[in-house]
């Protein structure tokens, strides 16, 4: 079964999922919707100009959404509405209302969808779980600390979210997985750079179910070098895991690593998955579906909210909105 797809946005993300579904053999790309007027990379794919337009002309058997964090909404509801099968990039949007809108209607089409935090898929996460439940974490912390994308749109809170909507959602996804669904955070920050209209540092406190709390550290003020990813300390050793998908284990018996030789691979690895579920209708090769997608959205929305506010926000009630009433 060749299942046509048609992807959402063009820039980077949009043309790095074309070529795995190409390399792969995953499927046609049948349409694109984008500005441009043409593409190279499938020049027989239909253009379109909006979601829209593509659903008043066909119907394809799922969609790839890359489009920036503002522009969420429209193309997920219309999927939801046709029944079509969708992958979408983080963040699912800046917006809570939104989100919470998208969400009534793909559980009510009943439609699989996945969203795209590829570090999910690593045997890396997988390895630390393993930790976790070996020995009890005494310290969690997380960081992205990291400069300015070049894109526009980034460096408005507006259209991005912020830093922590856009980039450190990557983190506060794993930890999410590790931990559960957190009890609060508390962030405050500071905005030190004309280039961007958000916090460019912070630091967060999250309180996990078990009386686990990890410190997020996020920065977009680095000119040079980064450091992504998190570390858990435990009783003997640490475990490291840093955003080229490796995670290493120190401790009394020695270094243990994890993870995938080409980080590459993971970005693979959850398309596939997506596609193999649309065909199968096994739902649980996906890691993220829409629904925990949306709960990792309110974590960092809820730090926004937390550092506009100076106080730390329960996450009690975070699908209903009521966080940000």
């Amino acid at each position: 079964m060749s299942l046509n797809a048609a992807v959402i946005g063009l820039g980077s993300f949009g043309s790095r999922h074309i070529r795995t579904i190409q390399k792969l053999g995953l499927g046609k790309v049948s349409a694109i919707v984008t500005r441009k007027k043409s593409n190279r990379l499938v020049p027989d794919a239909s253009i379109y100009r909006t979601a829209e337009e593509l659903f008043s002309h066909e119907r394809p058997d799922l969609l790839i959404i890359t489009v920036p964090p503002s522009a969420h909404g429209d193309p997920e509801t219309l999927a939801a509405e046709h029944s079509v099968p969708f992958f979408v990039e983080k963040p699912v949007s800046n917006d809570a209302a939104t989100a919470l809108s998208v969400l009534e209607k793909v559980e009510k089409s009943g439609i699989i969808t996945s969203v795209g935090y590829h570090s999910r898929y690593s045997p890396a996460i997988e390895r630390a779980k393993a930790a976790i439940s070996e020995s009890e974490p005494l310290s969690i912390q997380g960081y992205w600390i990291d400069g300015m994308p070049y894109t526009p749109w980034w460096r408005k809170k507006a259209e991005s979210g912020g830093q922590a909507v856009e980039q450190a959602t990557h983190i506060v996804d794993i930890l999410r997985y590790l931990f559960g669904d957190p009890i609060d955070v508390y962030s405050r920050g500071r905005k030190a750079l004309k280039a961007v209209d958000f916090e460019s540092s912070s630091e967060t406190i999250i309180t996990f179910p078990e009386g686990r709390i990890a410190t997020l550290s996020v920065s977009c003020e680095k000119e040079r070098g980064s450091r992504i990813g998190f570390t858990i300390g435990f009783a003997d050793g640490s475990a490291e895991y840093m955003w080229n998908g490796k995670l290493s284990i120190r401790n009394s018996k020695g270094t243990a690593t994890a993870g995938p030789e080409n980080p590459n691979a993971l970005y693979e690895d959850e398309l596939s998955a997506f596609f193999k579920a649309v065909e199968t209708g096994d739902r649980s090769l996906i890691k993220s579906d829409y629904r925990d997608g949306v709960k990792t959205l309110m974590t960092t929305l809820a730090m926004n909210e937390s550092m506009r506010k100076a106080k730390p926000i329960k996450m009690k009630n975070f699908l209903d909105g009521s966080l940000f009433q």
